[in-house]
């Protein structure tokens, strides 16, 4: 007989654990860092790739700069049904699903992709999340929605007691509220702007391929070649690249190395022809 403790899905042995009781653990995880439970990608009015990820963290350190997602699974059905999960790898650093002990197994996943196993009051990775770099824009939406919709959820807040709190005590957690969310904002403003940069950077460098492109079409269309850049099917740039290998083997370099030496013989040729068509000194006046 199973025990409570234990459910078995798709002959799959699990521990039998909620998603409050995940999220709890998370955020004791990240009690440094600023955790966003259901942290969406954006605005929700008018959104049509509208994501909400089952927590975001954004961890307390500049260098580097580090941002993970979670999804929490506590059943197998929820985890093979799920077919939103992909689009959060644009928006984290390190993305993982995290899951009651034994639910998703590592040969689940790709490799990018981390596992957390959770057990009754600890979490285990059971497959660390490879880091990438996430998609800038992106990321940029996702750090604005925390900004502007999320601001007042900051890492660090004690638990709150029933008794009274004094007006010198009240004072005192509003100052450090504000300089949290002050410094905040400061580190996300930087970050929007480093984003910015490399975007600019990014496009900068695709206007110099696209130009170096067009200029190589142009080149081809000389050698009458013609090849759209902008179509981008195989068979015709397999067509174009058959072309170039055909002119290439009918001028070799032995016809180039003959065709200087023709145009060398004609050059002197000429100059021959116009020395004697020129009239003899003695007959100028």
């Amino acid at each position: 007989m199973v025990q409570k403790s234990l459910l078995t899905e798709k002959g799959i042995l699990h521990l039998n654990i909620g998603a409050d009781k995940i999220l709890t653990l998370l955020n004791a995880k990240h009690w440094k860092d600023v955790i966003i439970p259901e942290c969406k990608n954006g605005e929700t009015w008018g959104a049509r790739d509208l994501l909400k990820m089952d927590a975001w963290v954004l961890k307390r350190s500049y260098s580097p700069l580090t941002t993970i997602g979670y999804e929490i699974k506590c059943s197998r059905q929820d985890f093979e049904q799920d077919q939103k999960w992909t689009g959060y790898l644009d928006l984290c650093h390190e993305f993982y699903f995290v899951c009651p002990a034994g639910l998703i197994r590592t040969t689940d996943l790709p490799n990018r992709v981390g596992i957390i196993w959770a057990s009754k009051d600890k979490l285990h990775t059971k497959k660390k999340a490879v880091r990438v770099e996430p998609d800038s824009e992106k990321l940029s939406r996702l750090l604005i929605y925390v900004v502007m919709s999320r601001s007042k959820i900051v890492a660090g807040d004690a638990l709150q007691s029933d008794k009274p709190k004094s007006r010198l005590q009240s004072l005192r957690e509003t100052v450090e509220k504000a300089n949290e969310r002050k410094e905040l904002a400061y580190f996300i403003k930087g970050h929007v702007r480093q984003i910015y940069e490399q975007t600019r950077e990014l496009n900068l460098a695709q206007k110099y391929r696209e130009d170096n492109v067009k200029r190589f079409e142009k080149q081809l269309a000389g050698l009458g070649i013609v090849w759209d850049s902008n179509a981008y099917h195989w068979q015709d740039n397999m067509r174009v690249e058959n072309e170039i290998r055909l002119l290439k083997n009918q001028i070799s370099f032995r016809t180039l190395e003959s065709m200087k030496r023709l145009a060398h013989t004609l050059t002197e040729a000429v100059e021959e022809i116009e020395n004697i068509r020129k009239p003899p000194e003695s007959l100028n006046p």
